[in-house]
């Protein structure tokens, strides 16, 4: 009788407060978790941001200096060739080494690089860059990977008797995915002859391009100037395609945001819930991206390309 009276369960006070300690114990685990879980949410989202950016800076930048591009000397001749117009002096800015369009769209098919002022709303620039490529010793058809298109694709050399038509054009510009998300698309001429087209970085919301204008001659630009700036040149005197092979220098501005929105980012970044972005840098005042509050962080990236090919051939 005695060890069973000295048994007894818990009271119903002792009960409640074992309870309530579980659930304190099992909140604050839960909002732990869901800490956690955005932590690493964000961290991800600020990561993808950085390396679409890195990557979008990388690749068009590699592909401005590759503008104009001719191999003089090709290692499958043994007598080397003559000197190729590697920018034929026509009126068609596609003969162009470097040209763009401002605040316009892109067909993903044929050699356009678009319109200016045909797109008012996304109001984003195209640029397009050809050049030669170059092939392996001893064949003629072997690229050796030193020049690539904007996807990466080795470009041959031209042949034996080469022309401008052989080569390699690269576009780029922005458009919509099917979900709605910007991407940064690349244009480029395929084996065929053609035009293929391909996105190359998403999240891709703002391409800005502006272009050194050297008006004298001396390798210096005087003014940065949009491609309608180039235009308004043109038209000033002479025509078009003379305008632009005063170009001597590009400078690129790109903005790239998260895929989902966190407000957290752009309180890590110091983003408020208004701010405004100058893709081409504060001095370019007159380019500036106020983007919607939708909680999505965004980077920018500036940088600028003096031409090692100019877009002036010697006569």
């Amino acid at each position: 009788m005695a060890s069973r009276a000295q048994q007894r369960g818990v009271t119903l006070i002792e009960l409640m407060v074992a309870m309530a300690l579980g659930l304190v114990i099992v909140l604050a685990a839960s909002m732990a978790f869901l800490a956690g879980k955005k932590l690493f949410n964000t961290d991800t989202d600020v990561q993808a941001v950085q390396d679409s950016l890195r990557f979008t800076r990388y690749v068009v930048q590699s592909l401005i200096r590759q503008s104009g591009y001719r191999d003089f000397a090709p290692d499958h001749l043994t007598d080397g060739m003559g000197v190729v117009a590697g920018n034929p002096k026509s009126g068609s800015l596609i003969d162009l080494n470097v040209a763009g369009a401002s605040n316009t769209t892109v067909n993903g098919n044929g050699e356009s690089f678009g319109e200016n002022d045909t797109d008012s709303k996304s109001r984003n620039d195209s640029l397009m860059v050809r050049f030669f490529g170059r092939s392996s010793a001893g064949d003629a058809a072997k690229p050796d990977g030193t020049m690539i298109d904007c996807l990466g694709n080795p470009q041959p050399g031209p042949p034996d008797t080469p022309s401008a038509d052989a080569r390699s054009s690269s576009y780029f510009y922005v458009r919509l995915a099917s979900d709605g998300e910007p991407e940064l698309y690349c244009k480029y001429k395929a084996d065929a002859g053609g035009f293929s087209s391909g996105p190359l970085a998403r999240g891709v919301e703002k391409f800005k391009v502006v272009y050194g204008y050297d008006g004298n001659g001396d390798t210096v630009p005087e003014a940065w100037l949009d491609a309608n700036g180039i235009a308004a040149k043109a038209a000033s005197g002479g025509n078009a395609n003379e305008a632009w092979r005063k170009v001597v220098a590009v400078r690129v501005g790109i903005v790239v945001r998260s895929l989902r929105p966190n407000g957290d980012l752009k309180q890590i970044a110091g983003q408020s819930a208004s701010y405004r972005l100058f893709p081409l840098g504060s001095e370019f005042t007159d380019v500036v991206f106020d983007p919607p509050d939708d909680g999505r962080f965004r980077a920018v990236a500036t940088f600028t390309v003096m031409l090692r090919n100019v877009n002036g051939d010697p006569a």
